[in-house]
């Protein structure tokens, strides 16, 4: 049982970054559970798993610091559940080394949409009102689709969407997109459960390292610049992504 416990202070790490900045830890879970030897879909169930006890344990910490706007989080929830079913399924039906290559593509991609976050903006908006979202909640069905296949996805394309397009301030769309992301990860979760696709052994080490990462995210996330760290979050999503790829077709 002891053979995984370097998961868990990598998971604490990782789950830390991801409540500071707003991005996912899938992204860097679903690599790690390969490098040690989980098959790509085991991996993607085992980093949902993970994913669902540490946004939880952030949606917890950002409800003590304040910033949830919880119409926006609803909503996000409502568009996001249904196609996260659907692309759940659709993880089993791929070959692993497809699952692999489309994931670091995926990922990839990802980077470039952070990377795009990064540039200077205005968002001053306090609060965003829901006949706002409505039209545009295509976007989180989109989202969901993609974290339902690859476990990353939802968090990064909502967070620019709030961000960005809605002009939501950073902090409280961070502390929106966690909390949407909590009740999500359930629907995904129960799937690769049904399916067989966790592996426990390592799971308990990593939720428990997401339980104590999403206390220390929100608390740093008030009293930090979180650019720096995003730039690196950027830096490193780009990197996993390439490496995916490449190794996915040797």
């Amino acid at each position: 049982m002891l053979e995984y416990w370097y998961a868990f202070p990598f998971a604490t790490l990782v789950s830390t970054f991801a409540m500071i900045t707003g991005g996912e830890g899938a992204i860097l879970f679903v690599p790690f559970f390969i490098l040690i030897g989980l098959d790509p879909g085991s991996a993607v169930g085992t980093a949902f798993i993970t994913q669902l006890f540490g946004k939880s344990s952030g949606t917890i910490g950002y409800i003590r610091t304040g910033g949830i706007q919880k119409n926006i989080a609803a909503l996000l929830v409502f568009a996001g559940v249904p196609t996260i079913v659907i692309g759940s399924y659709i993880t089993s039906a791929l070959k692993s080394w497809l699952l692999q290559f489309v994931f670091g593509m995926a990922t990839i991609a990802l980077s470039l949409i952070m990377l795009y976050s990064l540039k200077k903006r205005e968002s001053t908006r306090e609060d965003v009102q829901s006949h706002e979202i409505f039209p545009k909640l295509w976007i989180p069905s989109v989202a969901g689709l993609l974290t339902g296949i690859f476990a990353v996805g939802a968090g990064t394309i909502n967070l620019v969407f709030l961000e960005r397009m809605m002009g939501l301030r950073m902090h409280k769309a961070v502390a929106t997109v966690v909390a949407a992301m909590a009740f999500t990860a359930i629907a995904g979760a129960l799937v690769h459960i049904y399916s067989g696709e966790v592996f426990w052994h390592i799971a308990i080490f990593t939720i428990a390292g997401v339980l104590v990462g999403g206390q220390i995210g929100p608390r740093l996330a008030k009293r930090m610049e979180s650019r720096r760290i995003k730039e690196l979050f950027v830096f490193l999503t780009y990197v996993v992504g390439s490496v995916m790829c490449m190794t996915a077709l040797l």
